[in-house]
């Protein structure tokens, strides 16, 4: 080796180490920085981690990389099983996205499409059947009453749920298709097909009938061929009439009395399509990437899920096929809640930044699409344009002070302690209220959820509006 060589070799030695150590301070540097949104996670989860209470499992995405995958609490109060990633929860709500996506499937193959009538697959609803689409059905716009309330004034169930899964079951247990049969009685919708936006779970249990029938498989059968397998959620299940084994399980509780009660039972357990799949936050990780790919649909199909529902007078909604559509603080989101039970889920994504936040919990005091936003807002908080507060007079405050009934024996309370204003909720929780003018303001920490006072014409406050419910003023 010459000298000229051995320079070189010296040279590259040192640019190589240079390289070396600085990829390790960076990245030395993003772990300690994803070390610091963990904690802030761990914080917020904190009151559920004592090892006594029900709390979540989740997990954080992004870019494809598993940010934060944790359990929070005990899946099981009696034997005290510690939540894990691997334990299974009954996703409630969240089950609408799987359902539209076996709709979507079937539309692509040319079995179906969104347009045809209900009447084209079940004739023996009434007439009305042929003005309703499975795009009605699919964007909440059909107008049918749910099947739990049609049940429960059909005098076949009680009103003794959900309750404990250790007491007597009930003496009829309906299946999805005495709910189909059910629904299928009902004389008149609510409003005409398209006039009005409207959740219903009633829909989607007729989407999975929908499905069965196009198919020729059982709705179980058609998601683990088409879906589970093929993206090896092997976790994830449907829970139908054939009641099939689900393990590692979280129980289900609420609170009643200051003690938690497990609450897994009800008699329409078996009903599936608008619930009933159940899975855990490490299945829902292979989901959520599957949605960045074309393994289960084509881009342009999978694009019908995430664009809102259009009303017959041209107004937009915020719901496409399974997915609530809306900005948060400037950033285009796909979300869905779901509850049923003691179970209480939350899958929230930002598909233009790769992120997504899935929260699955068995407490049904517990507000996931809360902890779903204020995770967000730890990861993604530099990149949302959110609001300012701004300073007011005690006075200006003071005269949104008072009692507000949401409901008949549901009341708010709004104080002004020292110089800033407070809002106590039914719940007992307490919030801070930071103003944005002196008719609008935002709960410290939960800036996605706003109040607006409303006055009357002498500048007197007579209501609050909040989250589309306006309290009055007592």
């Amino acid at each position: 080796m010459n000298r000229n060589q051995v320079v070189f070799v010296l040279i590259l030695l040192l640019v190589t180490f240079g390289l070396s150590h600085a990829n390790e301070n960076l990245c030395d540097s993003r772990q300690n920085l994803n070390d610091t949104l963990i904690d802030k996670v761990d914080r917020l989860f904190a009151p559920w981690s004592k090892g006594d209470t029900p709390g979540a499992a989740v997990i954080v995405i992004k870019d494809g990389q598993i940010l934060l995958k944790k359990g929070y609490g005990l899946a099981n109060l009696e034997n005290k099983n510690p939540i894990e990633p691997d334990t299974a929860f009954l996703l409630g709500s969240v089950t609408k996205q799987f359902t539209a996506m076996a709709i979507m499937m079937l539309a692509e193959r040319g079995d179906l499409r969104y347009e045809y009538p209900l009447s084209k697959f079940f004739p023996e609803f009434p007439p009305y059947a042929r003005q309703i689409t499975i795009r009605h059905l699919l964007n909440h716009m059909a107008g049918f009453p749910e099947y739990d309330d049609l049940f429960l004034e059909s005098g076949k169930l009680d009103k003794d749920y959900p309750r404990s899964a250790k007491t007597k079951p009930s003496g009829f247990e309906p299946t999805a298709k005495d709910a189909l049969a059910i629904l299928a009685q009902v004389k008149a919708p609510r409003f005409a097909a398209g006039e009005k936006w409207e959740y219903s779970n009633s829909g989607y249990v007729i989407l999975a009938q929908i499905v069965e029938k196009v198919s020729g498989q059982s709705f179980s059968q058609f998601l683990q061929q088409n879906i589970f397998t093929p993206l090896a959620m092997k976790r994830s299940l449907l829970y139908d009439e054939t009641r099939p084994k689900i393990q590692n399980v979280a129980t289900s509780y609420t609170m009643k009395g200051g003690v938690y009660k497990d609450i897994d039972y009800t008699p329409q357990n078996a009903i599936y399509g608008e619930d009933n799949i159940y899975t855990t936050v490490e299945d829902m990780y292979k989901w959520d990437q599957a949605l960045y790919t074309e393994k289960l649909v084509k881009a342009a199909t999978l694009k019908e899920a995430f664009t809102p529902g259009k009303l017959n007078d041209g107004e937009i909604t915020h719901y496409g096929f399974g997915w609530n559509v809306r900005k948060f603080f400037g950033l285009n989101t796909v979300s869905h809640g779901g509850s049923w039970i003691g179970f209480r889920t939350h899958i929230l994504r930002f598909p233009d930044q790769r992120f997504t936040v899935v929260v699955l919990a068995n407490l049904a005091e517990l507000s996931v699409d809360g902890f779903a936003s204020q995770i967000s807002k730890i990861y993604l908080g530099d990149k949302m344009t959110l609001p300012v507060a701004i300073q007011l007079t005690p006075e200006a405050m003071l005269k949104c002070v008072g009692k507000y009934e949401i409901k008949p024996g549901f009341i708010a309370e709004v104080s002004l302690e020292k110089k800033d204003l407070w809002i106590r909720t039914p719940d007992g929780a307490r919030w801070k209220l930071l103003p944005e003018s002196e008719t609008k303001y935002f709960l410290e920490g939960r800036e996605e959820i706003s109040l607006i006072f409303n006055k009357d014409e002498k500048g007197n406050v007579i209501s609050i509006f909040i989250a589309s419910v306006t309290a009055r003023k007592l």
